[in-house]
């Protein structure tokens, strides 16, 4: 009874917060794929660590946790660093197999790398990331681009990607995933080609919590937390 109860709980919703990371807009974007290879294009969209920084107070070792929170802020995370929004300036160079790129986020120093990791039929690429945040965690990511579509909303790319972190010291030993499809979308306007994407990722972590992350076109990243302690947290990306 108790258990349902907590599950009947009305979720926490926390919208309208502004960007989830700074630059934002079209200066991130520029940052991002503005003369830059597909490897440290890569490298540079995970560059939002900011948003795992809270993780510090979710996770002490000596404290309280709070798992939902946690998976909220690592489902905002994988959503941000899967996607870009803001003016296209040009196609990314394509980068050799095997190509690693080594970058640092400038708001926080997490070291970030980039790589090409193969090439398969029908264009299709794989690509990995790591990031690493002193005191705070470890991050891999994967994607394959699976080729393009044409549509309505433009030039798509969609590509199944996954997410993993694990906490370092002096946090508590924690883990999570976020796994799904997220597409990429390069747009025509009357002002240009604009950047965005949309997908959704399942979260999970090692205590039993589940969630998702949306990513919607007009640049808002959610995060939905089930069970019993429910909530929803928004972000924009643009």
């Amino acid at each position: 009874m108790t258990d349902r109860i907590a599950q009947s709980r009305p979720p926490t919703r926390t919208p309208g917060l502004g960007p989830g990371y700074g630059p934002s807009g079209d200066a991130r974007a520029a940052y991002e794929t503005h003369g830059v290879s597909l490897v440290r294009y890569l490298a540079r969209r995970a560059a939002k660590t900011r948003l795992l920084l809270q993780l510090a107070d979710l996770l002490p070792a000596d404290g309280l946790m709070q798992p939902a929170a946690a998976l909220a802020a690592f489902g905002l995370y994988s959503g941000a660093a899967a996607a870009s929004f803001g003016r296209g300036y040009r196609q990314p160079s394509f980068d050799a197999t095997g190509t690693e790129i080594t970058e640092r986020d400038p708001e926080t120093g997490a070291r970030i790398t980039g790589r090409l990791d193969g090439r398969g039929p029908g264009n299709r690429l794989r690509l990995s990331v790591i990031v690493e945040i002193d005191g705070i965690g470890h991050v891999e990511g994967g994607e394959e681009i699976v080729g393009t579509t044409i549509g309505r909303h433009g030039l798509g790319m969609p590509a199944p990607s996954v997410y993993s972190f694990r906490t370092v010291a002096p946090l508590a030993d924690w883990s999570a995933t976020a796994r799904g499809v997220v597409t990429a979308e390069l747009a025509p306007t009357l002002r240009g080609t604009r950047v965005r994407a949309h997908g959704r990722l399942d979260l999970a972590d090692d205590r039993g919590t589940r969630g998702t992350v949306t990513i919607a076109r007009d640049g808002r990243v959610t995060a939905t937390i089930s069970g019993a302690d429910p909530m929803v947290i928004e972000r924009s990306l643009a």
